[in-house]
């Protein structure tokens, strides 16, 4: 569609100006008496040139659009160049053959005018005061061109379209409902030479998140480590050095209650430890005499029924810490297990040693015979619970004083654990950790599988922006996000081998890029062939030179005009497509009209460039001038249209007619002509002013002194 329209365009006006040109021509003839057939062919040896070097002009820049990055107008390069050389085919065929059916049936004539006297006028004052017009018009032109150093190129496509569009409406109600640009994230993919679904390839994403975090305009972030655009709690270090803090706090609660049992025990054995004492008593006693025996034996059965009680009551107070032992994996390697333990086994000694010497007081009481053995083992026995009663004694004072020691450093540590869990909450400095088996959970699964690709090799980022995603600030942004994931990924564990972006800002950065490239491409191809066209029909290189510097300065005020227009009065920006396409446009009717005005000149310099001027202007004058405001006022028929890029174009085009033909051709041109004489057509031959009698010129080359005779 947009090759279609620019083609319309483009054939519309040079056709509309090719014909317009052959017909004023042509009454010019008749008016000055020549015959219809004899002024058809002046009127076409004199226009042919001028159709054919517009053409090959236009033709050839366009065609090296084929060039161009930006594909609209890549496809539109080739297809408009076909059109303006076919439309020079029917001005030099079909016009012509049209023309000459009408001038048969005598429906060509011209009528009256005094628009030629008019343009003689205007043509004298230019010939006589050809420094002062050329200043005004001059400083004319430049006034309006001045609104350009401050042009701002729009890039927001729905600004450039009704807001009652479907699409518009859909944008402005997701911005109503939700937060900024929540349709129109920029993707960022970030193409690594590994797996990242481990803890250390997250801990990487993590960092460039944080980075574009950090980028001016960024709002949000989706990516691996932050699903949802915020860092999970459970992922961070804080959070989880407050699950330990909690677990060492409920562990040390518990380890507090059952060291206070070991006081109690403390307590049982120094009671069990005064039995024993009065055991060995009793056994000191019953050696007196095996008479005494009996009763010894009943009083020891006594003291040692006391003693098996005492015992079993220690016993029972040691099941709790049993509890503990049993429970504590690898319990050599902790010290306050080991420590429980050293206690636990000479109480479990002391206990196996009560039930033996019930046994053998069972059997002392059973018979003298037995007695007298029993009695002769049980003094070592009783030493041996004397023993382990003191070394029970020593590991529970040696257990209370380690608890006395660790106890306070493990409250110390859970304190801090706690205290960083709880400053740290909701902190984004909270270092990024995500353990392996978290990878396994199905509610970080199903994140993942849209945040990273099936191989893990590629990791997906949703960029949010709070500015304006279509205009500048999007294709700002993506510059910038490019920016710091190169800053992120200089050192760590991933090095990107690719990193592309996509969305509404990539995809701006990367059209201002390619349309910045592509009009430099058009503006130089078409300025050269417009230098070396010129320069080749007029044989003067210094004639190219003001053609090419005319038609830069009617563009120039051009786009100055619609900027302060549509930038400064109606507040909108100029669309990217403008400047490039009003280029296209007006060079292919300002060469015309330039060129057409030169080889005028140059047609009627035999009597002298002033007056040759004047004639010029006389036959030219009326016809360019129409065919400029006929061109300029088809193009003003574009402000209807509700696409702000057309209606702009439309007005571009259309002030860079009416300036081109009411300004730069009328006064610019013309004034350098006269300014410059003779050295305008530097350095081919000038023809000397033909004198009475004579109608062969004599020409003269170009010097100092002829070009001062002018």
């Amino acid at each position: 569609g947009f090759s279609v329209a620019l083609m319309a365009a483009m054939t519309l006006g040079a056709g509309t100006d090719y014909a317009i040109f052959l017909v004023g021509r042509y009454h010019e003839a008749r008016r000055g008496g020549v015959a219809p057939t004899e002024a058809l062919a002046q009127a076409y040896r004199s226009i042919a040139p001028v159709v054919i070097g517009s053409a090959l002009t236009v033709s050839v820049a366009l065609a090296c659009l084929v060039f161009a990055q930006v594909g609209s107008f890549r496809s539109a390069g080739l297809p408009c160049a076909i059109g303006i050389l076919a439309t020079m085919m029917a001005a030099l065929t079909l016009t012509p053959a049209l023309m000459s059916l009408a001038i048969r049936r005598g429906y060509l004539e011209p009528r009256p005018s005094r628009t030629a006297r008019r343009w003689r006028r205007v043509g004298t004052a230019v010939a006589r005061w050809p420094g002062p017009i050329l200043v005004t018009a001059g400083g004319l032109t430049l006034l309006v061109a001045l609104p350009l150093a401050g042009m701002r190129v729009g890039f927001n496509e729905p600004a450039a379209t009704p807001s009652s569009t479907d699409s518009n409406r859909g944008y402005v109600t997701a911005d109503r409902h939700s937060a900024a640009n929540e349709l129109l994230p920029d993707v960022v993919v970030i193409q690594a030479d590994h797996d990242l679904r481990n803890p250390a390839g997250l801990i990487a994403i993590e960092r460039i998140t944080r980075h574009i975090m950090a980028v001016p305009g960024v709002r949000a972030v989706r990516s691996a480590s932050r699903p949802d655009g915020k860092v999970p709690e459970q992922a961070t270090l804080s959070y989880q050095a407050g699950v330990l803090g909690r677990q060492f706090e409920d562990t040390v609660d518990s380890l507090s209650q059952r060291l206070k049992r070991v006081s109690e025990l403390d307590g049982a054995l120094a009671q069990t430890q005064l039995a024993v004492d009065g055991l060995g008593s009793g056994l000191r006693g019953g050696s007196a005499g095996l008479a005494d025996m009996s009763g010894a034996a009943a009083d020891m059965r006594a003291g040692i029924d006391g003693l098996q009680r005492n015992v079993t009551t220690v016993s029972g107070y040691l099941d709790p810490l049993r509890d503990f032992v049993g429970r504590t994996p690898d319990c050599a390697t902790n010290p306050i297990c080991s420590t429980v333990d050293r206690v636990l086994q000479p109480v479990d000694s002391l206990v196996q040693t009560s039930a033996r010497l019930d046994a053998g007081t069972v059997k002392l009481t059973s018979g003298s015979n037995t007695a007298a053995a029993a009695i002769a083992g049980l003094p070592q026995s009783v030493t041996s619970m004397k023993d382990a009663l003191a070394r029970a004694r020593s590991a529970t004072h040696d257990l209370l004083s380690l608890s006395d020691t660790v106890g306070p450093q493990m409250r110390q540590l859970t304190d801090y654990l706690n205290e960083i869990a709880t400053q740290f909450q909701g902190s984004a400095a909270a270092d990024f950790y995500m353990p392996q088996r978290a990878l396994t959970d199905p509610r970080y699964t199903a994140a993942l599988s849209h945040l990273l690709s099936g191989n893990g090799c590629a990791a997906y980022l949703l960029v949010y922006g709070d500015g304006e995603e279509w205009g500048g600030d999007g294709a700002k942004r993506a510059e910038l996000v490019r920016a710091a994931i190169r800053e992120a990924t200089k050192e760590g564990t991933v090095t990107p081998v690719e990193v592309d972006l996509a969305g509404v800002g990539p995809v701006t950065a990367d059209l201002r890029r390619f349309v910045a490239g592509d009009t430099k491409l058009l503006v130089g191809a078409a300025l050269v062939l417009i230098f070396l066209i010129v320069t080749a029909m007029l044989r003067s290189p210094v004639a190219g030179l003001v053609v090419v510097g005319t038609v830069v300065t009617s563009y120039a005020s051009a786009v100055g005009a619609s900027v302060l227009i549509w930038q400064h009065l109606l507040h909108h920006d100029l669309h990217w497509a403008v400047a490039p396409i009003a280029f296209i446009a007006l060079i292919a009717v300002g060469a015309d009209y330039n060129l057409l005005l030169a080889l005028r000149i140059k047609h009627e310099s035999s009597a002298g460039i002033k007056t040759g001027i004047i004639r010029a202007f006389g036959g030219t004058g009326g016809v360019v001038t129409v065919a400029g405001i006929v061109f300029g006022i088809t193009m003003l028929a574009l402000l209807s249209s509700s696409v702000l890029s057309i209606a702009q174009i439309g007005s571009t085009i259309a002030v860079g007619l009416l300036l081109d033909t009411l300004v730069v051709r009328a006064f610019i041109v013309p004034s350098i002509v006269a300014l410059l004489g003779r050295w305008f057509w530097w350095p081919r031959a000038l023809p000397r002013r033909t004198s009475a009698g004579s109608k062969t010129p004599v020409r003269v080359p170009v010097t100092a002194a002829t070009a001062a005779e002018r």
